[in-house]
């Protein structure tokens, strides 16, 4: 006997409002009846980690991985709340793991490649945000273009990370936080000029970021200096 579908269409509901409690009430009544359904295990577990409620998480993603190790959502679901409790090398392992089963899941390479960086290991990091560029939709490209540029500038490519930069404010103008990137690039070039023609876009969307504010200041008092 198949599950009601008006139960499976309100569990959507609830999870596509946020109302993650709701959802879970309603998954364990229906897992009641269909134990070890994977889908709603993995509904489940979601909607445990979006509450911060990880122990609960973790417990149903292992054992999805055990009832069925060859889903990469099971490993996937783990790297997120690994990720979330900034245990960036056990997520790593377990993307990793993710990825041998579905190659071609762009979120998985996307947030190893978020890992990777957190972890300073930027060339780690690279391979991985090009796989995700490789598999994502067009939605997604400035988003994983503006990490690459992030990653260049760790090391220390600055001509590549302005290149990249630029690239994602054609795509979409309004990605304003590449600016930053942009102008940092200049800046450790000393291309004060172009430094301050950046960081005062950025700032001027972004007024509050004091440490942008700080190197603005720095680039016009030698600029002052050099006249």
């Amino acid at each position: 006997m198949a599950i009601d579908k008006e139960k499976l269409d309100k569990i959507t509901e609830f999870m596509s409002n946020g109302e993650f409690s709701e959802s879970i009430l309603l998954i364990n009544q229906i897992l009641e009846e269909y134990p070890n359904n994977i889908i709603l295990m993995l509904d489940l577990a979601y909607s445990y980690a979006n509450l911060s409620r990880y122990d609960k998480a973790i417990e149903l993603y292992s054992k999805i991985i055990e009832l069925a190790p060859e889903n990469s959502s099971g490993y996937t679901g783990l790297g997120f709340i690994y990720r979330k409790q900034g245990k960036n090398e056990a997520a790593i392992k377990e993307f990793t793991k993710g990825i041998l089963y579905a190659p071609d899941n762009a979120i998985a390479h996307f947030e190893k490649a978020e890992a990777s960086f957190e972890l300073d290991q930027y060339e780690e990091a690279l391979k991985s945000y090009y796989k995700a560029l490789q598999f994502s939709g067009a939605e997604t490209e400035a988003e994983t273009l503006h990490r690459i540029a992030q990653v260049n500038l760790g090391l220390k490519n600055y001509d590549k990370a302005i290149k990249i930069g630029n690239d994602v404010l054609s795509r979409d103008p309004g990605y304003i936080s590449v600016n930053n990137i942009i102008a940092t690039a200049y800046y450790l070039k000393e291309d004060w000029k172009n430094a301050v023609l950046y960081f005062e876009k950025y700032l001027k969307v972004i007024p509050e970021d004091e440490s942008a504010n700080n190197l603005l200041y720095e680039i016009k008092e030698k600029l002052k200096e050099n006249q």
